[in-house]
C-alpha cells in the first residue's frame, strides 16, 4: 500500500510543476479585429500578457496610419491591453503583398519583455473614405456622370416594369 501513496505523490507533484511551469512560459496572446478591413479604416488590437503591471503597451505595424499605437490595460488589476488604429489610407503592397490583398503584422512587447505578433488583412476595394449621404447615398471618388447614369437605370427599370405590368393587365381583361 504505501508504495502506491508515495507513486501517486509524486505524480501529482510532477503534474502541478509541469503545469505551473507550462503556465510561466505561455506567450502572450493577440488578436485583430476585424481581420479584413479596407483602406482608411479601424483595426482593434488585443492582447492578453502574464502580467499586467504597466497601465500601457505599444504596438506597431507598417499597416497604421501613425506606424505605432498604445494599447491600454482594459482592467485595473488586468492582463489584457486593448487600442484601435487606423489603417493607414493609401497602403501599397506590404509584406505579403498579393494583388487586392495585403497581409500586415502588428507586433510588441508585453510588460514582461514577451513578444507577441498576430496580423490583419486589408482589401484595396473595400470602400474607404467618407460616405456622403443624402439621396442615395456615394462615395467621395463618385462622380456627377456615375450618378446620373445610375438614375437613369433606374428610372428606365421603372418605365419598362410599368409598362409590362398594364401589358398584362390588360390582356387578362
Amino acid at each position: 500500500m504505501r508504495p502506491t501513496r508515495i507513486i501517486a505523490a509524486s505524480g501529482l507533484t510532477i503534474a502541478a510543476l509541469g503545469l505551473s511551469t507550462g503556465a510561466a512560459l505561455a506567450k502572450p496572446v493577440a488578436s485583430t479585429s476585424p481581420k479584413l478591413v479596407g483602406p482608411g479604416g479601424a483595426v482593434t488590437v488585443t492582447v492578453t500578457c502574464d502580467t499586467g503591471k504597466a497601465q500601457r503597451i505599444a504596438a506597431s505595424s507598417q499597416g497604421f496610419r501613425s506606424g505605432t499605437i498604445w494599447l491600454h490595460r482594459t482592467h485595473k488589476h488586468g492582463k489584457t491591453y486593448r487600442g484601435t488604429a487606423r489603417v493607414a489610407s493609401q497602403l501599397t503592397g506590404g509584406p505579403n503583398h498579393m494583388g487586392r490583398y495585403s497581409t500586415w503584422g502588428v507586433n510588441g512587447d508585453c510588460p514582461d519583455g514577451k513578444q507577441w505578433m498576430t496580423t490583419f488583412k486589408t482589401d484595396a476595394r473595400l470602400p474607404h473614405g467618407k460616405v456622403h449621404t443624402g439621396v442615395g447615398s456615394t462615395n467621395k471618388d463618385s462622380n456627377t456622370t456615375e450618378i446620373v447614369a445610375g438614375a437613369a437605370v433606374l428610372a428606365t427599370a421603372a418605365v419598362g416594369g410599368t409598362y409590362f405590368l398594364r401589358r398584362r393587365q390588360n390582356n387578362q381583361s
